[in-house]
């Protein structure tokens, strides 16, 4: 694990589960390291399925996030959280942006599950010598217990990012964001010192990390908790038979300590083009 990725995951962990809650609510599947690919051989697809969990009994001081999401670390020096995340939401969760451009996060109130794409960015303010966080955010769409959620992660040609989530079967209700640039191009001006400014053929964003997550904060007790478990079908297809070196550890590197939390199961299976990670989460 390199020096950058270790803080990252630190300051990821003490962010998700609430150093400031008594206790750690939510989950996490992961975590693998996978090439993105390149032109010559095709890039690689990032994708997965999950059904929507039943609400909560209780969802008062409550904010969930569920997803999968892939992230990068070893960006420029004023770069520093860079992750792709769309995600289900409930309670006062970040659900927006003010869009280009300054990317500012928007929070609202939502008693039931609503879903968008999602590219979360923090950036070093040289100014305040701080820390801000950023958001681009796609369509926000309602959905409901059962239906299955899909989210796509593709680099074409022109290397720019599609981030893709939407209802499995349902084309009307589809959140889609484009990055063309590391940041959406945030630090044009000021990567940092002795850095240029990023794009996405730069060797620190040939590689991902791939996991998922049950992010959730208020989990009191078994009420608070969604009112039913999930099934995911995480994949990384390569592009080119036998490209990738599969990751099959695949551990539940977050557990929720809460009373009333899930149990989990994972399971793996692959071939030359395809890995499947299984994720079940029940009570």
């Amino acid at each position: 694990m390199t020096a950058a990725l270790s803080v990252l995951t630190t300051a990821l962990a003490a962010n998700r589960f609430g150093e400031s809650d008594h206790c750690a609510g939510g989950a996490c599947c992961g975590m693998a390291n996978y090439p993105v690919g390149n032109p010559t051989d095709g890039f690689n697809t990032f994708y997965a399925e999950f059904d929507v969990p039943g609400l909560p009994e209780k969802i008062d001081g409550i904010t969930n996030f569920i997803y999968f999401n892939i992230f990068f670390d070893n960006g420029p020096p004023n770069g520093k959280m860079n992750q792709f995340v769309p995600q289900l939401m409930l309670g006062e969760p970040l659900d927006g942006s003010s869009g280009p451009p300054y990317y500012l996060p928007e929070w609202h109130e939502r008693k039931t599950w609503v879903f968008a794409s999602q590219y979360f960015m923090e950036l070093h303010n040289v100014t305040t010598n701080s820390t801000a966080s950023h958001a681009a955010a796609g369509e926000l769409y309602n959905c409901t217990k059962g239906e299955i959620l899909y989210t796509e992660f593709k680099l074409d040609d022109s290397y720019t990012w599609t981030l893709t989530m939407g209802v499995k079967g349902d084309p009307s209700r589809v959140s889609v964001i484009k990055a063309e640039k590391p940041y959406m191009g945030l630090l044009e001006e000021n990567p940092g010192k002795g850095a240029k400014a990023p794009r996405w053929t730069d060797d620190a964003f040939n590689h991902t990390y791939v996991n998922s997550c049950w992010e959730l904060y208020g989990m009191k007790d078994r009420a608070h908790y969604p009112s039913s478990g999930s099934h995911y079908d995480m994949q990384v297809r390569a592009a080119k038979p036998d490209s990738i070196k599969w990751d099959t550890n695949w551990t539940e590197d977050e557990k929720p300590t809460c009373p009333g939390g899930p149990k989990s199961k994972i399971s793996e299976y692959h071939n030359s083009t395809v890995q499947h990670i299984l994720w079940d989460l029940y009570w």
